[in-house]
């Protein structure tokens, strides 16, 4: 009986343990944010996480950096991909400012496994900081490429064909701070344009993208511009959902036909 009772216990455990687990799969950091404003912070955070809810993905948003800490250090190498949302600054919580942790942060070792687990950044210059806490040291040190930036203002992207399939909220717009793919390096490649400066996969600056080192993490970028109104919310979840397919199978749809549960509650 024992035994019984013993054992009861540990499955009710591993059980919750796996909830509790499951249900950190995409975390929304809104604590800390540049070229966007905090309302708008909270707005584009609530339309990605109702579509994600919408799709069977349990979705958080914190402005807990410490918060943020703990999931990533406890989804760090659990074999499944996890995604954090980010508006336009890294928590130093995760990577220290002034690029005081220039290699092994909290950060860089979450996308250095072979979980594939993606950061996903919106508005201002990815890892830039508050203030220029770390300039283009930030991303050039979480992505171990020492040259590479994320200038040119104003840059025209044209939806590619992958960006069509896998996010219909997207149209053509003007980026502030694309990615560089001509200056990717290493193991670093672009796994899935979906707007370039040519509109298709030649191009040598694109955003949104999602950039991958090899068969470890990814990082992504969605509508990198200061203080504009672009469906970030949408189509930072299509990516999540179509793309990576983190929730249950789905098929890109457009908005206007989307099921009463996810876009006809979400209004922009």
């Amino acid at each position: 009986m024992k035994s019984l009772i013993y054992l009861s216990l540990v499955v009710i455990l591993i059980v919750g343990a796996t909830s509790a687990f499951a249900a950190r799969e995409v975390m929304l950091y809104t604590g800390t944010f540049q070229w966007i404003d905090k309302a708008m912070v909270d707005e584009e955070a609530d339309i990605c996480k109702g579509l994600l809810d919408g799709e069977g993905i349990p979705a958080e948003i914190t402005e807990d950096e410490n918060a943020v800490k703990s999931w990533m250090q406890s989804t760090a190498g659990d074999g499944s991909v996890d995604v954090l949302v980010i508006y336009g600054d890294i928590p130093p919580a995760v990577y220290a400012g002034g690029n005081a942790e220039p290699d092994g942060s909290v950060a860089e070792n979450w996308i250095e496994t072979t979980d594939g687990d993606m950061i996903l950044n919106h508005a201002d210059y990815m890892f830039w900081g508050v203030g220029g806490r770390n300039k283009e040291g930030g991303l050039q040190n979480m992505m171990d490429i020492p040259d590479i930036v994320m200038w040119d203002d104003d840059t025209p992207m044209q939806v590619t064909a992958d960006g069509k399939k896998y996010t219909p909220s997207l149209v053509d717009f003007n980026s502030d701070r694309p990615f560089h793919l001509d200056q990717l390096a290493d193991n670093w490649k672009a796994e899935v344009i979906f707007a370039s400066n040519t509109g298709d996969d030649t191009g040598t600056r694109a955003d949104p993208v999602v950039v991958r080192d090899g068969n470890l993490g990814r990082l992504c970028i969605v509508h990198q511009t200061a203080s504009e109104d672009n469906p970030k919310g949408e189509v930072a979840a299509e990516i999540i959902f179509n793309y990576l397919k983190l929730g249950a199978p789905t098929t890109p749809v457009e908005p206007g036909g989307k099921a009463s549960t996810t876009w006809a509650n979400i209004k922009r």
